[in-house]
């Protein structure tokens, strides 16, 4: 034993014990107190990967939950975007490394998958121009705040095959070369991370999975049968010979020649499961309810006539707009804080997208009737 170790373990036992208790309490306490002294109502880290792997093999497996993240997109982004303002805002939106003309694509489809998107800045120190990239969230674990303020994010770990992770270091630290930029949708007050579009539906989305199996199979077995074949008065041995006779199945269409003695019927399962579309219609209404389209976008046209169509398709627009609304402000913040990067100080920029809701959809001032008060 050393003299130091000696001296501390003298002198300074009680201190040393304090503060590695309060390293430990420090640990265990939420990143952030809300001001009404309360527990935060985020989610814990499991439960958070749990919902994204489910939603993640739905999309992979399920054609229902794939074709909603891609309307998301379709309706979203469309034929493709456009950027205006600052030239270092086209020069980023068009730089080989980043080709955000291509890759946007893959944001909304993250964005509606996860309910959140991560994005790490990496800056060239030679001209200041910012390359960007993707990281998912099913590979973020946490994220630390500010004691004082839940919505300042401070940094993000990020698993990786090395056991301690990596962290990145959020837009607070101007200095770094590379940072970490984190946008959520669906998030309720308190809380740190996104809600996927389908965090609500999955469930139903594997239920409707297992009940269309469950057709198939019912209706390949409806269709299964076997021979009876009946030998009046067996002599002993008889039984046996034809069951060697008949080892093989005859063939479909294939004639059977016997005598009085043997009958041959055949007996298929009694499965009474034909009245079950309204059963498939109801999971699919509660899919489309949860997701904010009707059925009608579903290829179920026989669902809807022209006029009811158009009235249903109006929340659902509004719903699409409000998204582009919101991934619009995403990529233009993404340029904006690369500027900032580069040495620009803030920059206009202002990106556009088609516009979701055609003429005929959008609000129109209402007329008064005629002779009525104006």
């Amino acid at each position: 034993m050393g003299l130091r170790r000696w001296l501390a373990e003298r002198l300074l036992a009680k201190e040393i014990a304090q503060r590695v208790q309060e390293a430990l309490s420090a640990q265990e306490e939420p990143p952030w107190r809300p001001l009404t002294g309360q527990l935060p109502t985020g989610r814990p880290w499991h439960e958070v990967r749990s919902q994204l792997e489910r939603i993640h093999q739905a999309c992979r497996t399920n054609p229902l939950a794939a074709r909603l993240v891609a309307m998301t997109t379709d309706f979203v982004i469309g034929a493709g975007g456009e950027v205006e303002g600052h030239p270092f805002a086209l020069r980023f939106w068009r730089h080989p490394l980043n080709r955000l003309e291509t890759r946007i694509y893959r944001w909304c489809d993250e964005l509606t998958r996860s309910g959140e998107l991560f994005l790490v800045l990496s800056r060239n120190p030679v001209d200041g121009m910012s390359y960007v990239r993707e990281v998912p969230a099913l590979q973020i674990d946490r994220i630390e705040t500010d004691p004082d303020d839940c919505e300042r994010e401070l940094r993000y770990h990020q698993l990786t095959e090395d056991l301690e992770g990596r962290w990145w270091p959020s837009r607070e630290d101007p200095e770094a070369d590379q940072i970490m930029l984190h946008y959520a949708i669906n998030r309720p007050v308190g809380e740190l991370r996104g809600t996927s579009d389908l965090a609500q539906i999955v469930p139903w989305l594997e239920r409707y999975d297992l009940w269309l199996e469950d057709r198939v199979r019912i209706n390949r077995y409806k269709g299964a049968y076997l021979w009876h074949v009946r030998i009046e008065g067996a002599q002993p041995g008889q039984l046996e010979a034809k069951r060697a006779q008949y080892s093989r199945v005859p063939r479909p269409g294939s004639i059977i020649v016997t005598d009085g003695s043997e009958t041959w019927t055949a007996i298929q399962p009694q499965i009474g499961a034909d009245d079950v579309e309204a059963d498939g219609k109801a999971i699919r209404l509660m899919i489309a309810a949860g997701a904010g389209v009707p059925l009608h976008f579903l290829a179920e046209g026989e669902s809807a006539t022209r006029a009811t169509a158009r009235e249903m398709g109006t929340a659902t627009y509004r719903h699409f707009a409000h998204r582009q609304h919101i991934f619009a402000s995403l990529v233009e913040d993404v340029i904006r804080v690369a500027a900032r990067r580069a040495g620009l100080g803030e920059i206009s920029v202002r990106v556009r997208f088609e516009e979701v809701l055609a003429e005929d959809w959008r609000a129109q001032p209402t007329r008064p009737p005629e002779g009525g008060a104006r």
